[in-house]
């Protein structure tokens, strides 16, 4: 009777634990994996323009002061004007970098400080998503211009960015 009750208790065991058991997962096996968005990305409509004197060359730059316009930059653009732009204010100096994801369109970029002196250029390949990262951490603006204009117009480290009202800080926060 022992030895029915011992082997009953088994059982019972054995059961309580097999049900204890997580069932396998099952994956299925899918030949292709689709988007999870279909929605083609559009480039950003035109932002309001400020023209912008780098000795004797003007630009008319886009002016991308919000978060969500600093992020879409020039991302699905086709084309830019020879003397068109796209000038990045940030909130307060900093330490920054671009990539070129989603541009198909080759750029230079200048990194400038809060007087409107550019610091760096840098020239940018369409769709590297390597980061170009500024060496200064005194960064508040960033003018991305077609690759090569920089060079064409004599523009170097050192030079001064200037607006009809004076400094970029007096034309960019006073709109």
């Amino acid at each position: 009777m022992i030895r029915l009750l011992y082997k009953m208790f088994l059982l019972s065991l054995l059961i309580v634990i097999s049900a204890c058991e997580k069932e396998p997962t099952l994956t299925p096996y899918l030949e292709e994996t689709k988007p999870i968005s279909s929605r083609k990305e559009k480039a950003q409509a035109k932002l309001e323009t400020i023209m912008l004197y780098l000795g004797a060359a003007e630009l008319n730059a886009e002016i991308a002061d919000e978060n969500h316009e600093r992020r879409a930059g020039m991302m699905h653009r086709t084309k830019m004007h020879a003397n068109e732009a796209m000038l990045f204010v940030f909130p307060y100096p900093h330490q920054t970098g671009f990539w070129m994801k989603n541009t198909t369109i080759p750029l230079s970029i200048a990194y400038i400080d809060q007087n409107s002196r550019i610091l760096e250029i840098h020239n940018l390949e369409p769709g590297d998503t390597n980061t170009v990262d500024s060496k200064s951490d005194k960064i508040m603006y960033a003018l991305e211009v077609n690759k090569g204009w920089f060079a064409k117009n004599g523009i170097k480290p050192g030079n001064v960015i200037g607006t009809k009202k004076g400094a970029l800080a007096k034309s960019v926060q006073a709109r």
